[in-house]
């Protein structure tokens, strides 16, 4: 068994189902919180340099993985728009 699989079933021998989810809707709220951040000062990096085209890589594939995660709720939409599959 690997220790992430040791863990969560440590875990949930500690915790109740309810007080898991409350733990990691409030983690995915911190990193979402997170990420806005970083795309501002990615925004402002890219402003600095208007020309590299970087910065517009970056976002074509933090967008790509944003529409997986938005598939992982169940909303499809930008996976099918992008032409990913899921």
């Amino acid at each position: 068994m690997n220790g992430h699989a040791m863990r969560t079933k440590a875990q949930a021998t500690k915790h109740t189902a309810a007080a898991c989810y409350a733990e990691r809707h409030a983690e995915a709220q911190d990193l979402l919180k997170r990420i806005a951040s970083c795309l501002a000062a990615h925004k402002k990096q890219q402003a600095a340099e208007p020309t590299h085209w970087g910065y517009a890589g970056d976002l074509g594939r933090i967008n790509e993985q944003l529409a997986y995660v938005l598939a992982s709720l169940g909303d499809f939409s930008a996976c099918r728009a992008k032409g990913l599959e899921f």
